[in-house]
């Protein structure tokens, strides 16, 4: 319950990953209720008349009686944050638009990633970090409208994105990506540079940061275990990979986000 007044009554946030293609079937949003989802990875089509197909970064905001979004193109999938809050009665809300994109990808991810851990430690109030999550959402949806046209992933780096995000775990290498996506190393450096502002290797090591940030939050899973699990082989590497990412040693990042009893439970939603 709300220690403060006027706050969001937020339900639930977790993630969701889909298959090949997509979901199995969207769901309808409930009466009162509002759902977000933001890609974090991989593309899926929106509500347009003619579907566009979104990719990382894209929030999709449903109100009642609408549809989640479900198809992805059948070589790809998607991985998003989902957030469902209820509007209070007597309530409304602020209108949304059904998408729009999030700029700045490195701050999404962060973001994502301290929603779903404050929403999984017991001390903090929900309704705040409700609170939180929409005050962040109006302030990327007031920049997008700032923006110029924001342009949708190039379709070649799209593939070399999506081969990285589902062989992260294996020892690959800058070879693997750019044939991923038929194209030479320096079509690849190039296009990474252009649309991401980053290099492959640098999207690699995100990734592979982020999945052991989720894993040593969520799990009890050894840290050497971790490691082999997000692509090292070497633990001392991934230790010092972990620190320079996070600022902090993989066992203190451990122990911030498991001080309640519900820190682990991180299922998909």
């Amino acid at each position: 319950m709300n220690r403060w007044r006027n706050l969001p009554d937020l339900k639930s946030i977790g993630l969701y990953l889909s298959g090949k293609g997509g979901a199995i079937k969207s769901v309808q949003i409930p009466k009162r209720y509002y759902r977000f989802e933001i890609i974090l990875e991989g593309s899926v089509y929106g509500f347009e008349e003619e579907p566009v197909l979104h990719t990382e970064g894209a929030v999709f905001c449903h109100q009642e009686g609408e549809y989640t979004v479900s198809e992805s193109p059948r070589d790809s999938y998607y991985n998003c944050l989902n957030v469902e809050i209820v509007r209070l009665r007597g309530e409304a809300m602020s209108p949304w638009p059904r998408v729009f994109q999030w700029g700045d990808r490195k701050a999404m991810h962060q973001f994502a990633e301290q929603m779903l851990h404050a929403f999984h430690f017991e001390a903090l109030d929900r309704g705040v970090i409700g609170n939180l999550f929409l005050s962040r959402l109006r302030f990327e949806l007031e920049h997008f409208h700032a923006q110029a046209n924001t342009q949708n992933l190039h379709p070649q780096l799209r593939l070399a994105t999506d081969f990285i995000n589902s062989n992260y775990a294996l020892p690959i290498g800058l070879e693997d990506i750019a044939a991923s996506a038929d194209l030479s190393v320096s079509h690849l450096h190039a296009l990474f540079r252009e649309h991401l502002d980053e290099s492959p290797h640098q999207y690699l090591i995100q990734k592979r940061m982020r999945a052991a940030g989720h894993a040593l939050a969520s799990t009890n899973t050894p840290i050497k275990a971790v490691a082999a699990e997000c692509g090292y082989a070497n633990t001392e590497n991934f230790c010092r990979a972990f620190r320079k990412f996070y600022d902090r040693s993989a066992s203190d990042y451990r122990e911030a986000y498991t001080r309640s009893k519900n820190a682990t439970d991180f299922d998909l939603v």
